[in-house]
C-alpha cells in the first residue's frame, strides 16, 4: 500500500474516531443549528419592512429569542454532564455562534434606532423598551454604540419612558468594557459579576461600595446581598 493511501486510512480511521468520540455533543449542535434555522425560516415569512411597528415588535421579539436561546444552550454541558474534552468542543461552536448572533442583532438594532430613536414606554411599551436594551447590552463589540444608548437612556428613565434598571444594567457593562479591557472602569450598581463556585457569584470591582445598595435602590433594583443569592441556582462552577 502506498504512503498516501495509507495516510488516507488513518486519517479517515482517526476522524471517524473523533466524530464518534463527540457523537453525543454533535447531537446537541445540530439540533441548536435546526432549531435557529426554524426560528429564523419562520420569521422570514413576514415582509420587511421598519417603518411598519408591527413588523418591528416582531423583529424585535425575534432577536431576542435568538439571543436567548443561543445564551440558554450554555447550560447543556452542564445539563448533558459533558466531561472537559466534549465541553470545549461544544463551546467551539456555540461561543462564535453567540458572537455572530450579537453582532447581528447591533447591526439590526442600529438600523432600527436611526427611524425610532428609541422605543420608549409611553409610545411603544415595555415590552419593546426591554427588549431593545437587551439587545443593546449584549452589543459589547460595539461599544460606541453602546454609549449612545446609554446617553439616550439617562434622559428617558428619569421622565420614566424606559426602565431604570436598562440604564443601570447598560451603564454598568459599559464601565466594565468586556471586549477593550483597556477602558474598564469600577461599575456603579454591581450587576455585572461571575461565578466563582457552585451557587457562588460575585460582582466586578463597585465604586465606592458602601453606598450601592443607596444607588441601587435609586433604580429600582434590589439589595446587593438579595441580588448575590439570587444566583445560587445559576452557577454550576467557576467562570473559566
Amino acid at each position: 500500500m502506498s504512503k498516501l493511501k495509507i495516510f488516507i486510512v488513518l486519517t479517515a480511521t482517526y476522524m471517524s474516531g473523533f466524530s464518534l468520540a463527540f457523537e453525543r455533543v454533535d447531537i446537541e449542535i445540530n439540533q441548536i443549528k435546526k432549531e435557529i434555522a426554524r426560528r429564523n425560516s419562520e420569521f422570514s415569512n413576514n415582509p420587511v419592512d421598519p417603518y411598519n411597528i408591527k413588523w418591528v415588535e416582531l423583529k424585535l421579539e425575534h432577536m431576542v429569542s435568538i439571543d436567548q436561546y443561543v445564551r440558554a444552550s450554555l447550560n447543556i454541558p452542564h445539563h448533558k454532564k459533558f466531561n472537559d474534552e466534549e465541553t470545549n468542543y461544544f463551546l467551539n461552536f456555540l461561543s462564535p455562534k453567540i458572537i455572530k448572533t450579537d453582532a447581528d442583532n447591533t447591526i439590526d438594532m442600529k438600523k432600527l434606532l436611526r427611524i425610532y430613536h428609541w422605543f420608549n414606554i409611553s409610545d411603544y411599551g415595555k415590552k419593546m423598551d426591554y427588549q431593545a436594551w437587551l439587545l443593546v447590552q449584549h452589543a459589547d463589540f460595539d461599544r460606541e454604540f453602546q454609549i449612545e444608548v446609554l446617553e439616550i437612556l439617562k434622559e428617558l428613565y428619569y421622565i420614566s419612558e424606559t426602565s431604570p434598571q436598562n440604564y443601570a444594567y447598560l451603564f454598568d457593562r459599559v464601565a466594565l468594557s468586556y471586549v477593550d479591557p483597556s477602558q474598564t472602569k469600577p461599575q456603579r450598581y454591581g450587576t455585572q459579576g461571575r461565578c466563582i463556585g457552585v451557587g457562588k457569584w460575585e460582582p466586578f470591582e463597585i465604586e465606592d461600595p458602601d453606598n450601592v445598595d443607596i444607588r441601587r435602590a435609586e433604580v429600582k433594583l434590589p439589595p446587593l446581598k438579595e441580588y448575590i443569592d439570587g444566583f445560587k441556582d445559576i452557577c454550576f462552577k467557576a467562570d473559566q
